[in-house]
C-alpha cells in the first residue's frame, strides 16, 4: 500500500471523507482504489442519514448490560460531555500523524 493510500485510509476511516483535502484530494482523484473507498464511505454515510432514528436506537438496557459484563473494569463516566473528547482527540491525532507522514515523505522525495 502506498503512503498516500495509507493516509487516505486513516483519514477517511477516522474523520470521514470530508477530511480528504490538499495532497490527499489530488491522490484520490488519481487512485482508483482510494476513490472507490471514498465513494463507498460516502454511500454508507448517505444511507445512515436516511435511516429513521428509531431504526438505530440502542436498547435502553445496553449500557447496563455492557458495563455489567465488564466487571470491575467498568467505571461510570461522571462527565457526559467527555464522551466525545477521546474519539475526537484520537481522530485529530491520527489525521495529524497521517498528514505529517505524507508531508515528510513528499519532502524526502523532492530532496532526492
Amino acid at each position: 500500500m502506498k503512503v498516500l493510500c495509507s493516509a487516505v485510509h486513516v483519514a477517511a476511516g477516522t474523520v470521514g471523507a470530508s477530511a480528504i483535502s490538499g495532497p490527499l484530494s489530488a491522490h484520490v482523484e488519481r487512485c482508483d482504489t482510494c476513490a472507490g473507498e471514498i465513494r463507498d464511505l460516502e454511500e454508507v454515510s448517505i444511507q445512515l442519514r436516511l435511516l429513521e432514528p428509531a431504526t438505530f436506537r440502542a436498547p435502553d438496557s445496553l449500557y447496563r448490560d455492557v458495563t455489567g459484563s465488564l466487571g470491575p473494569f467498568a467505571v461510570p463516566d461522571l462527565d457526559p460531555r467527555s464522551s466525545l473528547r477521546v474519539p475526537v482527540a484520537a481522530a485529530f491525532v491520527a489525521t495529524a500523524a497521517a498528514g505529517t507522514v505524507v508531508i515528510i515523505r513528499m519532502r524526502r522525495q523532492r530532496a532526492a
